[in-house]
């Protein structure tokens, strides 16, 4: 009876498990958990050249809150499918990377209307991920 009040007493103050291995009470093994709760591994090999899983994809408030593209493709359950990138729904993953500047150049406007209809485009087929603009070069 000791040694059970023993165990009871270091499992509330979580020193120990008793769900894993074997139980301290009378040595029969306890209750195994057979996997880890299911996560969505991000390990993706096939992204494209010049992407990296660290890249932020959308800037927080004072650094703070910055969304990666591992963060993005784990909400998107994003896995690789024949050395694509694809979404839970089936649909292939792409980047848009539009011009960002500290100061734009005279054709800015050109070149936002131009990036803004090669968005609309992909969107009608692919999901997008859309790489948002460092706020302190703006």
């Amino acid at each position: 009876m000791r040694k059970t009040a023993i165990v009871i007493a270091l499992v509330l103050l979580g020193l120990a498990t008793p769900a894993y291995g074997k139980s301290w009470i009378n040595d029969q093994p306890a209750l195994h958990r057979t996997s880890k709760p299911k996560t969505h591994s991000t390990r993706i090999n096939c992204l494209p050249p010049g992407t990296g899983l660290n890249e932020v994809v959308s800037y927080g408030s004072n650094g703070h809150g910055n969304v990666t593209v591992q963060t993005k493709l784990a909400q998107l359950k994003a896995r690789c499918r024949n050395r694509k990138l694809i979404d839970a729904k089936g649909r292939e993953i792409r980047f848009h990377r539009p011009s960002c500047w500290g100061n734009p150049p005279a054709d800015y406007l050109e070149i936002q209307q131009r990036e803004n209809e090669e968005l609309l485009k992909l969107q009608k087929t692919y999901t997008v991920i859309v790489f948002g603009c460092n706020p302190s070069i703006q």
